[in-house]
């Protein structure tokens, strides 16, 4: 079909004025066009991608297989839709759903592809975090339910073998073993607690607090427990919202979150709190509602966290840590505690740039 002059500046104005980013390559990928919609989500103007293959936009994030897959499909004709992890001519990074549709000129020949690309970072990233809190959700009813019957059956332990004991002459070999035997049972039934904890059936009783009163009284705990090769630095918003929460538990969480530190940083670092006053728009996060936030970031200069890790990292029993170094409780701890407090918590890592892990509590009414 022959298009008029008047039909092609319709079709122009069109390609430039839609909102989605779309560009054009030949059959080896060099970009022949691009609309300003592909500008603002790149950076980079139509000048700098003339004549230049797609390829500049690779973040690094996909292998040869994701690419060859990719290619072989539209290579063969067939449209292909998925999702990039493009980065952007400012170096961050962006995730792109894509559609790829093969042109063909009019003798039927393989000319060239149209890409179509919508910035869904956003989506992606409440996406994950919507699927990781069903997953903790899912955790934390297991281990709820594992916990009460384990519970019960330690308390019967504990309490029989308090009983025998009375009957046991203090300094003989059955009262030593007995003694281990009550040791361990009590030792179990703390991981248990910590267990209820992370699942949510633990009553709590909070009450108006403000966190920086809380970090203040915990400074001095804190220094002797890291020794010499860790700084802490202190950044505490004076003006920080009060929250509805429970004190010992709040100082279980900072104690964890610094020791989480510490550990990852054996030659030494520095570890930072600071508070913050936080709004948080509808959403933003899946698992928190519109509001005002009284925010708590930990953070280190360790070596960060790999992704894989990252991920997990929330679960109980999953640790980092040297085989006997650590019971994988801590951070599952920290999750359940804040999430019984009708708050959350993220962590921010990449590999040689530390670790930040924010709380986030409601703003008591």
């Amino acid at each position: 079909m022959e298009l008029t002059p008047e039909t092609c500046r319709i079709v122009i104005d069109a390609l430039n004025q839609t909102s989605e980013a779309l560009f054009i390559t030949d059959v080896g990928g060099t970009i022949v066009y691009a609309n300003p919609g592909f500008e603002r989500l790149t950076g980079y103007t139509l000048q700098e991608t003339l004549g230049k293959n797609a390829g500049i936009l690779k973040s690094g994030e996909h292998s040869d297989e994701f690419y060859a897959d990719m290619w072989g499909t539209i290579k063969t004709g067939r449209e292909w839709t998925g999702r990039f992890i493009n980065r952007r001519k400012d170096g961050t990074k962006g995730i792109d759903e894509t559609h790829i549709s093969p042109i063909r000129n009019v003798k039927g020949d393989l000319s060239y592809f149209l890409a179509i690309r919508r910035d869904i970072t956003r989506e992606a990233a409440l996406e994950e975090q919507l699927i990781q809190n069903q997953k903790m959700e899912a955790l934390g009813l297991l281990a709820g339910q594992l916990s009460h019957d384990f519970n019960n059956l330690l308390t019967i332990i504990i309490g029989s073998m308090e009983l025998v004991m009375e009957e046991i002459p203090k300094e003989s070999t059955s009262m030593k073993l007995a003694q281990g035997i009550l040791k361990t049972s009590q030792e179990s039934a703390n991981l248990i607690k910590q267990l209820l904890i992370f699942s949510r059936r633990q009553e709590a009783e909070p009450s108006l607090v403000n966190l920086n009163d809380i970090i203040t009284e915990t400074k001095v705990l804190m220094d002797r427990l890291l020794g010499v090769n860790i700084k802490m630095e202190y950044g505490l918003a004076p003006d920080l919202v009060k929250v509805s929460m429970t004190p010992e538990q709040f100082k279980q969480v900072l104690m964890n979150l610094v020791i989480n530190a510490k550990d990852a940083m054996p030659s030494g670092g520095v570890i930072k709190v600071r508070t913050f006053n936080q709004s948080i728009s509808k959403g933003l996060s899946p698992s928190m509602k519109a509001g005002d936030y009284a925010s708590v970031e930990v953070s280190d200069t360790g070596p960060g966290i790999p992704p894989e890790a990252r991920e997990r990292i929330f679960e109980p029993f999953f640790t980092t840590k040297p085989k006997g170094k650590g019971t994988g409780l801590g951070l599952s701890t920290v999750y359940g505690i804040i999430k019984q407090h009708k708050g959350d918590i993220v962590v921010e890592s990449n590999p040689g740039m530390g670790a930040a892990f924010t709380i986030r509590l409601p703003k008591a009414d």
